[in-house]
């Protein structure tokens, strides 16, 4: 099913290593969709120093999560200010406690969800994009050992520091990361699958990434080439 109107609204979904955050970073760059991402949100409140903030930070200095009650002030505060006509939502839902918090934004704010878009990877393929990622730890350049490797193996092209894996990408890190996400990620994939067929989109993640974007775009009704005037 096309689009009459390209969505101004959505959710992108994908197991770690699926690349679903960098396809919204160029999502946001080529097309003005603002990103709304929890983490960023936090870290910001934290940077402000404001009354969010500072709860925020006493949470997670003590090591606790913090409560979906204060991710949804956040979100209100953010989706309340002006220029927000084009959202894209990257890592949001999180769990289904985080479900009815969007569905309640889109009442009280008056929008709606135009698509809920999943970059479908399989465990297998995303343990494997992921144990093959390196970074240089002078210019932070990433590469691929298969997908996007160096000219000179395990050096960096721009400086030839010695590459090295990051801390997360360790085997062990990276299962429990995914079995995270089968956890908490399928079943909103399911929900929305079952409960918003007419906007749920899937992409096949396990292309090159250029094909993913493209493929990405097409679904969306955007034109791959096009970007936002400078």
């Amino acid at each position: 099913m096309s689009w009459k109107v390209p969505p101004s609204h959505v959710v992108i979904f994908g197991r770690p290593g699926s690349g679903k955050s960098s396809l919204a970073e160029q999502l946001g760059a080529d097309h003005g969709f603002q990103l709304i991402r929890t983490g960023e949100l936090l870290r910001n409140a934290i940077r402000r120093g404001d009354s969010l903030g500072v709860r925020a930070e006493q949470l997670i200095k003590g090591g606790n999560l913090v409560p979906d009650s204060l991710i949804s002030e956040l979100l209100e505060q953010t989706l309340k200010a002006p220029g927000t006509d084009r959202l894209l939502f990257d890592g949001f839902p999180r769990t289904m406690g985080q479900v009815p918090i969007l569905a309640k934004f889109e009442h009280a704010l008056n929008f709606r969800i135009d698509c809920y878009l999943e970059i479908a990877v399989s465990h297998q393929a995303a343990v494997k994009r992921m144990t093959g990622r390196r970074v240089c730890p002078v210019c932070g350049s990433t590469y691929h050992l298969v997908n996007q490797p160096p000219r000179v193996p395990e050096r960096c092209d721009r400086d030839g520091a010695a590459l090295e894996q990051r801390p997360d990408d360790t085997a062990d890190v990276i299962e429990v990361r995914q079995q995270i996400y089968n956890k908490h990620g399928l079943p909103i994939l399911d929900y929305y699958r079952n409960h918003a067929p007419d906007q749920f989109r899937s992409v096949n993640g396990e292309q090159s990434y250029d094909a993913v974007y493209a493929e990405t775009c097409r679904v969306l009704g955007l034109d791959a080439s096009d970007s936002e005037p400078g």
